[in-house]
Order: structure tokens, then C-alpha cells, then sequence
């Protein structure tokens, strides 16, 4: 019996990741169970649900698990072979068959190429450079069990490496992948258990990763961010790092003098940060360009006080920042707050369920200077310039009443809206709007409607709340048009404004079109 235990014990060390069927789990014990003959393998299974019990049975303590119902034993016959990277990788790509070409790979490099398929030939040549071992640039061997590494010194060409979902589970394995795989600069590690390495191993382990620019640690269980800390030091220089769904609600600053001293993309999205003054903490990366923070449940953004013309101190060359399906409940604070980051220039944002992309396009391009895109949208100059002069007509009223209260008012008012004074700036002062803003306006406005090309004008009355479809209904009508018209409107004590009409579901008063305004159309 023993001698059976001493060989669970050399092939399951404690930490080791087994498969069975689709069920990944992790070895916490070896030994006997009270009761029960032989050895047993006490498993912590990823799914919680999986297992029986929280490691306890009948009373005595195995191991523990984070779940009461992760836990189970096996027998270790009951579980299938292992296998080296190099194995697996000639397995999969040297067995070519033209009916199970790598489907992980296509799946990478459609991504890559924002492309929906492959034409068969293009598969075909996919699967023939595949063949072609030596040669191959990236390699896929998720969901197989690869726990070892082999001989890679014939993948001399690979740089980018897919080993998520295997049964590698310490860093001892990554590193003797990629001491031996000198150009590989992407290491896919999503979806394993990894032991924290010790401060030893650290050392022992750090020279081996030198190389590496972007590591994927997606779903690999890290709850604690001093266990992300301690992990990242064996790669400090990394330029890109993927936490995608690891539970980690709780954040703090980093010494990025010991690690993430060259990180440019962060992905924390499902990560299950509900506080943006967690996302703070992290404001000291100066190198952070890109940061994912997708499906969060951020409900507010609230970034330190700074005075309204000056920029933070923090995140401050983040340039990209993804905020997609977050239910945050003010778009308007959101943005205004965003306006304190000194670079940002591309934003993702789901609308809020009372609004939509139009209106929250209109609202971060008017709020956040230095934005240039929003969810793959440029921001033209007239964009621009229609979503300014809307909220320069909107806060109008509270432009004047803060510049009548004395400078501390209006200080509070340029808090709220930090984008202001430069619209002030740039398109005079907004006092003329405040009478419209005080009298009730009528249901109806007197516009000027003139073909661009021949210059003949129709000076009609229309309700404020007509869409721009109607209207182009009522000019093909009137000037006999065969086509849709394209309209736009010109201010008629700012004629130097000149915006867009360009959502034909959209109201002349959403459009701030008033009495005696120009529409031109083409």
C-alpha cells in the first residue's frame, strides 16, 4: 500500500490539474480515505458544482475547498493519459486531414482579420502550413492534456501560443515552454490553475519569460490582486496582460518599478469590479494605453477632484478605454469625469437604457475634448461641432445665473461641466439663448428652407417636433425630388454653425433648430 501511495504522490503532487470528460479540477489530496480501501485523489473541480462535498467526509478533514460542493475523490485509474506540448502539437498539426484542419487556429486568425469565414482554398493553405512543423508561427493545443513541455527546439519559428484549457498548473512547466521557444512573444494561458510561485522561483523562473510582450491569464482563478502582484514579477516587462474573468473586486497600486513597467493593454473585463475607485488604484501605470473594463457593474465614475481646465496626474497615457455593458446611470457625470484623463481618445460605451448611441455619441464628444472615436465612430469636425453647440445652448441659463452669482459659482459650474469654458471660448458667449430658454416656446417655428444648388427658398412653418424624415417628405413634395434630400441647418444668429441633419428619426427641436433657422438640402 505504500508503495501504491508513493506513486500517486510522484505522479499527483499536490497542485497537479486533472481532466475528466469536460470536468477540469485540481489535485488537493493523496492518500487514504477512512472506510475506503486503497488511494484516493481528493479534487477541487472548477465547476462548484460538480463535486459532493467541501473536502470534509464523515466528520474528518481532507482538504479545502473554496465551494461546499467542489470537492470529490477518485480513484487514479480513472483518469487518462497526459501529454508533452510537443506530443500534442505533432499530433494535431503533422496528422493533417483535410476534414479537421485546426479549427482554434482559424478561430485566431479570423478574429485577427475581422473576418466572418475562409474560403475552402484559404483553409487548405491554412492546414498545409500547418503541416509544415517547423515552420509554424502559432500554435493551438487548447483543450488537450498538455502538462509538460517536451522537446520544442524544432518550433524554432513560433511566436504566438495557445496552451489554454490544458493541465498545466505551475510555473515550472510555462517556463521550460518558453526557455525553449526564443521568438515566442504571445502565451495564451486562459482557463488553467496555476501554483503561485514563490519568491525563489520567481528569481529562478523571471529569465525565462524576458521575451514574452502579451500573456492571457483569462479565468484562471485569481481572486486576491496580491496573488496577480506576486505572479507578474516573473514577467515585469510585459506590454500586454489579459485578466478577463478572475474575481478580483478588490485592487491596489502597484510598484511599477518591480512590474508592469512596460504594460500598454490591461483587460479586467467580468472581473467583478463594481467600484471605479478600485480602477483608480491602477492610475500610476504611466505606460497603460489601453484598458478593458467590459461587463463590470460599474454604476458611477468618480475620478479625483481636479481644478476644471487642468488634466489628472494619473493614467496618463490611456488613450482607449472600453466600458461596455456597464450599467452606469448618469452618461453626463460619466463623461465629465472622464474629461480629467489627459489622453483619452477612444471610448466604448453601451448607451443607457433610456438613451441611445446618438444621443450618448452627442454627449462624450461634447464632454470629453480630446475624444476622437466612440465605439469604432470617428468624430467628425461637424459632429463636433453640432454636439458642442447643443450643450452650449442647453447649460445656457446656467452659464448666466453662475456668472451673475461671482466667481465661485461659476468655478462649481465649470466642475460640472469641464468643457465649457472652451465652448465659451470658441463660440462666444451663449447669453442670446437664455430668453428662448425663459419663454415657452411655441409649437410651431418659421424656417427657411433653401435648395443648396439654385438657391430658391420656401419659408414654411413646421411643429418643433417634426422629424427630419417628414421634412424631407414635405421638400421632395414641394421641389418635385426624386431623391432623398440630404438637410442641414444653419443658425441664424450663428451662422457660422452649420450642423448635420442626419438621423431621419430625429426631431427638428432634438437638433435645436428655432425660429428663422436656415435648412438647406442637396
Amino acid at each position: 500500500m505504500v508503495g501504491v501511495i508513493d506513486d500517486a504522490q510522484l505522479f499527483y503532487p499536490l497542485g497537479t490539474r486533472i481532466k475528466i470528460a469536460n470536468n477540469y479540477g485540481t489535485v488537493k489530496y493523496v492518500g487514504e480515505v477512512n472506510g475506503h480501501c486503497g488511494t484516493w485523489l481528493g479534487i477541487e473541480w472548477d465547476d462548484g458544482l460538480r463535486g459532493k462535498h467541501n473536502g470534509m467526509v464523515d466528520g474528518k478533514r481532507y482538504f479545502q475547498t473554496r465551494l461546499p460542493t467542489a470537492g470529490s475523490f477518485i480513484r487514479p485509474g480513472k483518469l487518462g493519459p497526459c501529454a508533452t506540448l510537443e506530443d500534442a502539437a505533432r499530433e494535431r498539426y503533422l496528422n493533417y486531414d483535410s476534414k479537421n484542419v485546426d479549427t482554434s487556429l482559424i478561430r485566431e486568425a479570423q478574429a485577427s482579420m475581422q473576418a466572418s469565414l475562409f474560403e475552402v482554398v484559404g483553409m487548405d493553405k491554412i492546414a498545409r502550413k500547418q503541416s509544415k512543423f517547423e515552420q509554424l508561427s502559432e500554435v493551438s493545443v487548447d483543450e488537450t492534456p498538455v502538462n509538460a513541455a517536451g522537446y520544442l527546439k524544432d518550433l524554432s519559428q513560433l511566436t504566438t501560443l495557445n496552451v489554454s484549457h490544458t493541465l498545466i498548473w505551475n510555473w515550472e512547466i510555462v517556463a521550460s515552454i518558453t526557455q525553449q521557444l526564443p521568438l515566442l512573444s504571445s502565451l495564451n494561458l486562459s482557463s488553467n490553475r496555476l501554483l503561485l510561485p514563490t519568491d525563489k522561483q520567481v528569481v529562478e523562473l523571471a529569465p525565462s519569460f524576458r521575451h514574452l510582450k502579451h500573456i492571457n491569464l483569462g479565468n484562471c482563478g485569481f481572486t486576491n490582486w496580491q496573488d496577480v502582484v506576486q505572479t507578474a514579477q516573473l514577467w515585469p516587462d510585459i506590454e500586454s496582460l489579459s485578466l478577463q474573468e478572475n474575481a478580483l473586486s478588490q485592487l491596489a497600486e502597484v510598484d511599477c518599478t518591480k512590474i508592469f513597467r512596460r504594460l500598454r493593454e490591461l483587460d479586467l473585463h467580468r472581473t467583478k469590479l463594481m467600484d471605479f475607485d478600485q480602477v483608480c488604484k491602477l492610475g500610476n501605470i504611466s505606460t497603460l494605453c489601453v484598458l478593458n473594463l467590459i461587463e463590470n457593474g460599474i454604476e458611477q465614475l468618480q475620478l479625483p477632484d481636479c481644478e476644471p481646465q487642468s488634466k489628472l496626474n494619473m493614467f496618463v497615457s490611456l488613450e482607449q478605454l472600453s466600458l461596455m455593458h456597464n450599467p452606469i446611470w448618469n452618461e453626463t457625470e460619466a463623461f465629465n469625469e472622464l474629461d480629467k484623463l489627459p489622453q483619452l481618445k477612444r471610448l466604448n460605451k453601451t448607451p443607457h437604457l433610456k438613451s441611445n448611441f446618438d444621443e450618448m455619441f452627442s454627449k462624450a464628444v461634447a464632454s470629453i475634448a480630446g475624444l476622437q472615436v466612440v465605439n469604432k465612430a470617428k468624430v467628425t469636425p461637424e459632429q463636433r461641432r453640432g454636439a458642442e453647440y447643443d450643450i452650449w445652448k442647453k447649460y445656457a441659463l446656467d452659464w448666466l445665473q453662475a456668472t451673475k452669482l461671482g466667481a465661485d459659482a461659476l468655478r462649481e459650474f465649470y466642475k460640472k461641466h469641464r468643457t465649457y469654458l472652451g465652448i465659451v471660448n470658441k463660440y462666444g458667449s451663449p447669453a442670446d439663448f437664455v430668453p428662448r430658454i425663459q419663454v415657452k416656446p411655441s409649437n410651431l417655428i418659421k424656417v427657411r428652407i433653401q435648395n443648396r444648388q439654385t438657391g430658391e427658398v420656401w419659408e414654411k412653418k413646421v411643429p418643433r417636433m417634426i422629424t427630419v424624415q417628414t421634412l424631407q417628405g414635405l421638400i421632395m413634395k414641394r421641389f418635385r425630388l426624386g431623391e432623398i434630400p440630404k438637410l442641414c441647418y444653419i443658425d441664424a444668429k450663428h451662422p457660422e454653425l452649420v450642423v448635420r441633419l442626419e438621423n431621419n428619426a430625429k426631431t427638428l427641436d432634438f437638433y435645436s433648430v428655432q425660429e428663422h433657422d436656415t435648412v438647406l438640402f442637396e
